[in-house]
């Protein structure tokens, strides 16, 4: 993990799943796990040129990372953000959803609602708002937020999910939302 230049903020991008976790399966077989590391390799590039944000990644290839692991690699950094798809036994269901650990302080349900309201713009989905659960996120010390970029079992979601263009607009408004926010 490198060391972020002054005024520079570090975000660590963790795509979720990995190696033998697929995550959730879509159509034609698109996993989550291979669309999330697609993504968060995007907001990587797409961060290069920022003079404000320094992007790590949990991972970059496919590998499974154990929560212990994923939160190791946040060390030094000052956000976090989970990238998943969201899964329904109903498939109309699409949109975009933000999670916060419970017990969140308001910057980083402030991060959430920044993050999610730059993915709807984007992407046209709906809003799903930002949702508490007692993720793993909560042992974490910054503002820490699971994306849930779309529904992997909405079979129209699931195909703009697989392709590269929709994955960098994805990519761009994650990147302007850190920008704007920090």
């Amino acid at each position: 993990m490198g060391v972020s230049q002054p005024g520079t903020l570090t975000v660590v991008i963790d795509a979720g799943h990995g190696g033998d976790d697929t995550g959730g399966i879509g159509v034609d077989n698109v996993t989550e796990k291979a669309i999330v590391l697609q993504i968060a390799h995007l907001i990587a590039l797409e961060s290069v040129n920022s003079p404000k944000i320094k992007i790590l990644l949990t991972r970059s290839a496919d590998q499974y990372l154990a929560p212990g692991e994923r939160l190791a690699r946040a060390r030094g950094a000052q956000a976090f953000l989970s990238l998943h798809l969201n899964f329904s036994y109903d498939p109309r269901m699409r949109g975009i959803t933000a999670v916060v650990p419970d017990k969140a302080d308001p910057h980083t349900h402030a991060l959430a609602d920044a993050l999610r309201a730059r993915l709807i713009s984007a992407t046209k989905s709906p809003d799903l708002g930002t949702q508490t659960a007692p993720l793993w996120l909560r042992r974490l010390p910054i503002p820490a937020v699971q994306l849930n970029v779309g529904f992997i079992t909405n079979p129209q979601e699931a195909r703009q999910l697989a392709q590269l263009a929709y994955q960098k607009r994805i990519a761009q408004a994650i990147v302007a939302a850190l920008e704007e926010f920090f």
